[in-house]
């Protein structure tokens, strides 16, 4: 499956942002359409819809940095050093225990910092799998 960002301008000037995957760009938008999120949403016309397909791109091993923490033992930190984003977490409880902070100027868009925690996941299940 593809990746596409999709824009959806509505009529009452709202505008929905999202990534997803789908097999072609209509499989995309009929995906983010059929979200609860997307239906609570769109409560007017739509004016129009603009859908980009996103290249695909291997996960870069310089961009993601993993070690411990000294002073708390069993605890890791990874951080994506393009988002500015780190996760704290204990070995073996990744999803119970992340602590997620961001750091930089500004603090990223929702729709990237939720791509970066997917692809941070995605990093630490493909190199890391018996930290998390």
């Amino acid at each position: 499956m593809k990746r596409y960002y999709i824009e959806i301008t509505f009529t009452d000037g709202n505008v929905v942002q999202a990534r997803t995957l789908g097999r072609n760009k209509n499989d995309a938008l009929k995906r983010v359409k059929e979200t609860d999120q997307y239906k609570s949403f769109a409560v007017s016309a739509i004016k129009a819809i603009n859908i980009e397909a996103i290249p695909i791109a291997s996960i870069d091993n310089e961009r993601f940095a993993v070690t411990n923490i000294t002073n708390k033992e069993g605890w890791y930190v990874v951080v994506d050093l393009d988002n500015r984003v780190k996760i704290e977490f204990k070995k073996g409880k990744f999803n119970e225990t992340q602590q997620v902070q961001y750091y930089g100027k500004e603090t990223p868009d929702p729709l990237s910092i939720a791509t970066a925690l997917r692809e941070i996941g995605e990093f630490m299940q493909s190199k890391f799998s018996e930290l998390i």
